[in-house]
């Protein structure tokens, strides 16, 4: 199938879009506010739960 607005004149810039393995291995993870996160979703999930007695 054609693409009648296609540009073959613009360049696609990959560097753009590449990511090294030096990058992911020297990334820090930030590991308590990625537990906050977490635990705040399912805080928020078992707030907004229907309590199982309820159901029936």
């Amino acid at each position: 199938m054609e693409t009648p607005d296609h540009n073959p004149d613009i360049l696609f810039d990959e560097d753009l879009y590449t990511i090294e393995w030096s990058d992911i291995e020297n990334a820090e993870m930030d590991y308590e506010n990625y537990l906050n996160d977490i635990e705040s979703f399912f805080r928020e999930d078992f707030e907004d739960a229907v309590p199982e007695e309820d159901i029936y």
